[in-house]
């Protein structure tokens, strides 16, 4: 899937903080890969704070869970097939490598659905996930705008002592914090 690079690219520019490269970035390649300008503009413009909103109230009670559980980290899952539903798995191993051990997680926290979203990725992606260009280009800057709505509010918490982490797949993660 030469397409899904772009997102991994995005990845490495998101965990270098290097937030507004990665916008740029994914913007560029959405535009080349035929995401009209409305559709990105709207994309941009579906407010996000009530999602970071109650992720941030919810992080308190995952960080004390985490310490208790002797975890390592906290990730964020979101399903992009079912309304941007969302969970923080508590995770007590962690490796860069790979993401065996967010589905070992026994251990979670709901988060609810993302507004906004979901509606563009049915509607306008048909659900199709980096399957052709648009089907790459609008979940790389959906998948993006989570990503950083996820990094605005895990800053509040670099000293918790946790990884934290976020991923929409199975096979991999953003690492935030």
């Amino acid at each position: 899937m030469k397409k899904y690079k772009y997102w991994e690219k995005c990845m490495s520019k998101i965990e270098s903080d290097k937030i507004q490269e990665s916008i740029e970035f994914a913007i560029e390649k959405a535009k080349e890969l035929g995401v009209q300008n409305e559709l990105i503009d709207r994309i941009f413009q579906v407010n996000l704070k009530g999602y970071e909103k109650r992720i941030n109230s919810k992080m308190e009670e995952c960080i004390k869970r985490a310490k208790t559980e002797n975890a390592k980290v906290l990730c964020l899952y979101y399903s992009l097939d079912n309304g941007w539903d969302s969970t923080i798995y508590i995770c007590k191993e962690y490796t860069k490598e790979n993401s065996y051990w967010i589905g070992k997680s026994r251990s979670w926290i709901d988060i609810g659905k993302a507004r906004g979203f979901s509606g563009i990725y049915k509607k306008e992606n048909e659900s199709a996930f980096f399957s052709d260009n648009l089907s790459s280009g609008i979940p790389l800057l959906l998948m993006l705008r989570t990503t950083i709505a996820f990094y605005n509010v895990a800053q509040n918490y670099k000293d918790c002592g946790l990884k934290i982490c976020i991923t929409a797949t199975e096979s991999d993660f953003v690492r935030v914090l």
